[in-house]
């Protein structure tokens, strides 16, 4: 086959702390440039980066878009790509590509309930916007068959135009660990404190678990900012768990390393994830036990006995889980020999090849 052009939109590229859909980019991108020396790849960027990406090859160069309101418009006037990759299901307004695939996560705005006005406004605005992107996109991948069903459903797309490809991880306990001071033994959660991540419910089924189980504590690492995390915050204090539930904020990799080495078990019930959630297989692949909500996309492909499967809007349910994992130790290790068997059947070298093959036979 004849080389091709493609073009990746690596936006958002360059936090200083990046988050999923972040680290989903970077590595995928890592990933098809290690995969693929045969075609030539231009990564458009909005904004020149501090630092760089140090990625593998020769066969790449960066484009920089600008930061202006409609930067996506200014594809057209850059070096042509035969097919653009968009991470995410935003394409530019006015310019349609020769050929494109739009990548898509979850659209947790159709899930949520609560939003205050102005959610609800920047949410119609989004919909609105990823409805058409996906229609103008070629091909749409989709990140599970859960987000598949979310494509066709509120967007009413063909089936025939969306393909599923799992995400990879990063094999964190291989790095070598640096001690964090917390009391054992402890749940963890790794995420950003937001209503979508489900953290006040953790808290609160938590709060439940230790009634009878008062030994154990919760370790939530993550950015914990905004008026969400402030709830958590003052449940957290008016229950008078302050000494067992502890924030820790941003942690690094090494530091996740020792905290998914020492934890008793992993928790991550999540209301909406639209792919299976990349530090749960970081967590199955430290060999944790991991409790996640019955309707995330870990169900789709571990079947029930990957995980303790809760409902993540009842923190008595969260409870249960965390009593059965604290509590049945043949239960938990069937759990970690799962995990462990499921975690590797993902990487992003496998899906760096299926959307290397996606792009080259659009």
């Amino acid at each position: 086959m004849v080389s091709m052009k493609i073009g990746i939109i690596l936006h958002p590229y360059g936090e200083g702390k990046p988050a999923g859909l972040g680290r989903f980019i970077f590595e995928l991108t890592k990933a098809l440039l290690e995969a693929d020396a045969k075609n030539q790849y231009t990564l458009f960027i909005k904004e020149a980066p501090e630092t760089a990406p140090n990625f593998p090859g020769t066969n790449w160069k960066i484009e920089i878009l600008g930061s202006s309101r409609w930067w996506l418009e200014n594809l057209q006037r850059k070096p042509k790509a035969d097919v653009y990759i968009f991470n995410t299901p935003v394409m530019p307004l006015f310019w349609r590509p020769k050929k494109s695939i739009v990548i898509a996560f979850d659209f947790a705005y159709k899930h949520l309930t609560g939003m205050s006005a102005r959610e609800r406004i920047v949410a119609q605005a989004l919909e609105w916007y990823h409805g058409h992107s996906l229609k103008k996109a070629d091909l749409i991948v989709a990140t599970s068959e859960a987000t598949k069903r979310d494509i066709i459903n509120f967007f009413k797309i063909s089936a025939d135009k969306i393909r599923v490809v799992y995400t990879g991880f990063n094999r964190i306990c291989d790095i070598v660990p640096v001690a964090v001071r917390v009391p054992k033994p402890f749940f963890l959660f790794t995420g950003v404190v937001k209503k979508r991540k489900n953290v006040l419910n953790i808290i609160k089924g938590f709060a439940e678990f230790d009634k009878k189980n008062p030994g154990y504590n919760l370790i939530i690492a993550g950015s914990a900012a905004g008026e969400y995390a402030g709830e958590a915050r003052q449940f957290v204090s008016e229950r008078g768990l302050r000494e067992k539930v502890l924030f820790l904020g941003y942690v690094s990799d090494s530091e996740l390393s020792f905290l998914y080495k020492n934890a008793a078990a992993f928790v991550f019930p999540s209301l909406i994830e639209g792919f299976i959630g990349l530090p749960v297989l970081e967590a199955m692949d430290c060999g944790l036990a991991v409790l996640a909500s019955k309707d995330s996309a870990l169900a789709e492909v571990g079947g029930k006995d990957s995980a303790i499967f809760v409902d993540p809007y009842d923190p008595i349910d969260i409870a249960a889980g965390l009593f059965k994992i604290a509590n049945d130790e043949i239960s938990k290790r069937k759990l970690i020999e799962n995990g462990c068997i499921i975690s590797q059947r993902f990487s992003w070298a496998l899906a760096a090849r299926e959307i290397k093959t996606l792009a080259e036979n659009l």
